[in-house]
């Protein structure tokens, strides 16, 4: 088990994880809803949790719909989850903290736009369009409290020493005493898909928490002030969160992604109804505003095509380098019908 400081961001994931999870349980096995401590989570984030928690309920029900405009989950012939499909997930409130994280970063999006060669299509000018009431900012920024620089990562168990050169390190967006205040602006979209993981993939869930933890041990050993203190203040089990914003996105995988594993997209703004097309499963998704989709996007080959409006979405996806980089155990598949009470995470008293 893992033991998770009472004081990290964490530990409040970690419980809003508990509450979805049992509430999602108390749904699809019609129990009521044992009482549990909600520790320093706010109303607010409680009622979106709920609302979370049922949306997941009636996507477990309808697990192999193919015209997917309802709550829905995806199934292969081995009975391995590929897709939750949850329009509607998000509340009023989620979508205007997600506008005002976005609002917050605008610099940094505008700055991410490249000319470079049209093959690097996440920031390529070509790939992005303006908001018609100029509120959002065009752009795609990567964010993580400790991440392998491009080019650095390491594949195998490496030498922990960060004076190697090839160790994690704060994204470069979160340099400086502003992103201090960019990890704190996403930790209520941080707990709300951490806590959907825990229900989609128990394990997986369970591997991040054990990655983040384990990478604050190391950050401390080293003296690595600004990866803990962010470390401290990420709320999610995901290494990375991606924020893109007015974004064409061309068929793609993402290969740096487990097989294994699910990213999640959460969406927002005001925009025409677009259609994710998931083209080598022959699926396409009505992907609306407030919708959360979960899928392995290094299997999953994708594509949306948007002209108009002003969106944003938020990609949360884990680098297989750095469960590697501290020793995490690759997780199986998901699989449907194992939905059972997991081993609970180990805690401290405060």
């Amino acid at each position: 088990m893992t033991t998770i400081p009472p004081d990290w961001a964490l530990y409040q994931t970690y419980l809003a994880g508990e509450l979805v999870y049992d509430t999602f349980m108390s749904k699809i096995h019609r129990q009521p809803v044992k009482p549990m401590s909600v520790g320093l989570l706010d109303v607010d984030t409680c009622i979106a949790l709920e609302q979370l928690a049922n949306v997941l309920a009636v996507a477990y029900f309808n697990p192999e719909q193919v015209v997917l405009r309802t709550p829905s989950v995806i199934i292969d012939s081995g009975g391995r989850i590929i897709v939750w499909y949850l329009p509607g997930a998000m509340t009023g409130m989620i979508m205007t903290d997600m506008q005002c994280a976005t609002n917050s970063i605008g610099h940094l999006l505008n700055d991410s736009i490249t000319t470079r060669k049209a093959t690097e299509w996440r920031t390529h000018e070509s790939n992005f369009y303006p908001s018609p009431d100029g509120k959002i900012t065009p752009g795609c920024i990567n964010i993580s409290p400790a991440w392998f620089q491009q080019g650095r990562e390491k594949h195998g168990f490496p030498k922990l020493d960060p004076e190697d050169g090839f160790s994690p390190q704060v994204s470069a967006a979160l340099k400086g005493d502003v992103g201090h205040n960019i990890t704190t602006s996403l930790q209520r979209s941080s707990i709300l898909v951490s806590a959907a993981l825990q229900v989609m993939h128990p394990d997986l869930y369970r591997a991040g928490i054990k990655t983040q933890v384990r990478l604050g041990a190391w950050a401390t050993q080293y003296q690595l002030e600004d990866m803990c203190h962010h470390l401290k203040h990420w709320a999610s089990v995901f290494n990375v969160v991606s924020v893109i914003c007015n974004r064409r996105s061309p068929p793609h995988r993402d290969p740096k992604c487990r097989r294994e594993a699910f990213d999640i997209m959460t969406t927002a703004g005001v925009y025409h109804p677009v259609i994710m097309d998931f083209m080598n499963l022959g699926i396409n998704f009505l992907y609306d505003s407030r919708s959360m989709l979960a899928s392995s996007c290094r299997l999953v080959r994708h594509h949306m095509h948007v002209e108009q409006g002003s969106r944003i979405v938020t990609a949360w996806y884990m680098r297989d380098s750095i469960h590697n980089f501290v020793g995490t155990p690759r997780t199986d598949y998901a699989k449907y019908g194992n939905v059972q009470r997991s081993d609970p995470v180990e805690q401290k008293d405060v």
